[in-house]
């Protein structure tokens, strides 16, 4: 395997034996090398190989980006992986690197975008938004620039993209989902759900699980012997109408009919914490 970049003293870009771009890291493999130079086999921790979609794209950031971005982003991938107990696939390392590109250029340019679903990626992803804050103060050490935590919440979203553990990569699918049936409640229901209320959790997690259903396809069976949600629909006209608008925005949009098992679960969900 042939160096063709080096990030810093333990992650690398090589090409491999078989013509592949992938990424090294262990400990001390960049360390008083060039690129040409012939990786240090003994050295290597992690591999991740870029599939063929992602290949020009690399080269393209290895020419235009700046080292320490990819640098920035290996210290991320790093903590994430012990913090979140998962490994990522390879394309995490464009992702993050691109965006962190892109950020610092918009602070320069004072180009501000507003990340419009930070609110829930704060909840439905905890642990990842806190690993995009610890990024800020990192890209803050190594480059002088402060970005805001809107950019913390876009890093989360490439974390949780890009585990191994979410193959299907319905992260944002989830999040916009989850935005836009919390949407229906506070309308419907007339009623405000704060983000950093105990509701807002329980509702958003319940919806993120339910979401991760729909978008696999996988319906759901849930025995619930307390509560029949026809008796519970009789008892309060706009939790009648709040369900009747979530069923229908789910068929429509996302072609998925809740179970009756589905309804009921998240009927008590809205009556427990709305009502």
């Amino acid at each position: 395997m042939v160096i063709l970049k080096i990030f810093n003293n333990n992650s690398i870009a090589a090409l491999s034996e078989n013509k592949q771009d992938i990424i090294i890291t262990g400990a001390g493999i960049g360390f008083g090398k060039k690129v040409g130079d012939i990786v240090d086999e003994g050295k290597i921790e992690r591999k991740y190989v870029l599939q063929d979609e992602y290949k020009k794209r690399f080269e393209q950031s290895l020419e235009s980006i700046p080292t320490v971005y990819f640098e920035i982003t290996h210290q991320i991938v790093k903590r994430a992986t012990v913090i979140l107990q998962t490994d990522f696939s390879s394309e995490v390392f464009l992702a993050i690197t691109d965006c962190i590109s892109f950020a610092i250029k918009r602070k320069k340019e004072a180009s501000y975008l507003p990340n419009i679903i930070l609110n829930e990626t704060k909840v439905l992803y905890k642990k990842e938004y806190e690993i995009g804050l610890l990024a800020l103060e990192y890209i803050r050490e190594k480059t002088g620039v402060q970005l805001g935590e809107d950019e913390a919440g876009y890093i989360a979203l490439h974390l949780a993209t890009f585990t191994l553990s979410n193959q299907k990569r319905n992260v944002i699918k989830i999040v916009a989902f989850t935005k836009e049936v919390i949407e229906i409640i506070q309308k419907t229901m007339n009623c405000n759900i704060s983000e950093d209320t105990l509701a807002y959790a329980r509702i958003s997690t319940h919806l993120k699980y339910l979401g991760e259903h729909i978008f696999r396809n996988e319906s759901v069976s849930i025995e619930d012997t307390t509560y029949d949600i026809r008796e519970i629909l009789k008892e309060n006209e706009k939790l009648a109408l709040c369900m009747r608008r979530i069923v229908k925005l789910i068929e429509r949009r996302y072609d998925y009919t809740l179970s009756p098992d589905e309804q009921t679960y998240l009927c008590i969900h809205i009556k427990r914490n709305i009502i």
